[in-house]
């Protein structure tokens, strides 16, 4: 599975309670943490080979990251919780859905697990990991329904709302300016608008023609 298949799972673990954007983010990100070791194929694909799937994804690595996150999050220990549960659930998943020798035991053991030594390779890399991309897609969609917001929030809310919007708005809502599909909402008065009616300013505030107008007016008397 992706880093960002990972960091979806770690979404939908950082909304089994009520927490903040900077909580829901390190809970996010945990999700997809382990993928670190993945950044060894800078140094070549030897070492790709040596520490990917290796270096983080282990009993050794949730233990670092239990202590670690601990200083930031000992005072929220659902969060705190969740962050380690992430991060130690994306050694499942890849167990589940990889058909790769894992060394989840180290650096207490260096044996190893591949559920494709039980399994056909077809089941674990084919049925598993496609119905858990399917079901993470689906969580990602029922979080986004239910709550405004997707994992877009953990770089920037107003780029949540800016990409978000445009993809879905057009499918119900129209410019009532000219007729043409929505993709954009004002951050000032609500009103949908489509490309030709509507501005994007410095910091990905909308604004529809109306109220660009207005702001513009303001300034000039300002």
């Amino acid at each position: 599975m992706s880093p960002i298949g990972h960091l979806q799972y770690g979404w939908w673990f950082a909304h089994w309670g009520d927490f903040g954007r900077r909580e829901r983010a390190i809970i996010a990100l945990a999700g997809a943490g382990p993928d670190l070791d993945g950044l060894s194929l800078l140094a070549g694909g030897d070492a790709f080979h040596r520490y990917h799937h290796i270096l983080f994804h282990n009993v050794g690595a949730i233990a670092a990251v239990l202590v670690l996150t601990g200083a930031f999050l000992w005072r929220k220990p659902r969060a705190w919780a969740l962050t380690v549960f992430a991060f130690g659930m994306h050694v499942v998943e890849d167990y589940v859905t990889v058909g790769w020798n894992q060394y989840p035991w180290q650096p207490l053991s260096a044996s190893t697990v591949n559920l494709a030594d039980l399994l056909p390779n077809w089941v674990v890399q084919g049925a598993f990991q496609y119905t858990a991309m399917a079901f993470i897609v689906a969580m990602t969609v029922w979080i986004y329904m239910r709550h405004k917001r997707s994992p877009l929030e953990i770089i920037s809310p107003a780029l949540d709302r800016l990409i978000v919007n445009y993809a879905v708005l057009p499918w119900k809502n129209r410019c009532p300016a000219c007729g043409k599909r929505a993709h954009f909402r004002c951050d000032h008065c609500g009103r949908n608008c489509c490309a030709s009616h509507s501005r994007v300013g410095s910091h990905l505030q909308v604004s529809c023609g109306e109220c660009s107008a207005l702001v513009i007016a303001l300034r000039l008397a300002l």
